[in-house]
């Protein structure tokens, strides 16, 4: 229950940190640069690739954090 917990909260902070970020380029930064406006567009072939890589890195993370945390527990009280 533990891990699902650690799980479930860093997935969140990456889903409010993703949200603010869209957020903020959908409404094209006119609040934040001064009233200009930057033209962001969307594309559906850039966010799917940009959503594969973190979902692998993601895993890539979990797996060699897991390793490394064991080997050095492993160190430690061994």
């Amino acid at each position: 229950m533990k891990t699902f917990k650690t799980v479930f909260d860093i997935l969140f902070i990456m889903l409010l940190c993703f949200a603010t970020l869209l957020g903020t380029m959908l409404l094209q930064g006119g609040l934040l640069v001064g009233g200009e406006g930057i033209d962001y567009t969307f594309g559906l072939g850039s966010f799917t690739v940009t959503f594969g890589a973190m979902a692998v890195y993601f895993v890539f993370i979990l797996k060699t954090s897991k390793k490394e945390l064991k080997t050095m527990i492993d160190r430690i009280y061994k």
